[in-house]
């Protein structure tokens, strides 16, 4: 039990983000979250990080949360 609390000392001791991160604007912060996610399905897709970025954005022009034009029900 001793060790698993010393684990959970350690733990809280190393921040997500190192002191310069944590300055880092919400803008920057996504952009690094996005190229992650690129990396990661490069990898699992076997594909190049610009494939992967072109996957993202061809998804994206396919998703539409809310129509053009709301169709009246007549």
């Amino acid at each position: 039990m001793a060790i698993v609390l010393e684990d959970i000392g350690e733990a809280k001791e190393k921040a997500i983000l190192s002191r310069e991160g944590s300055r880092i604007s919400g803008r920057e912060l996504i952009d690094r979250k996005l190229h992650a996610a690129q990396e990661i399905l490069a990898e699992v897709f076997g594909i190049t990080v610009a494939e992967a970025e072109e996957m993202i954005k061809q998804r994206s022009r396919e998703r539409t949360v809310w129509p053009e034009n709301f169709l009246s029900e007549e």
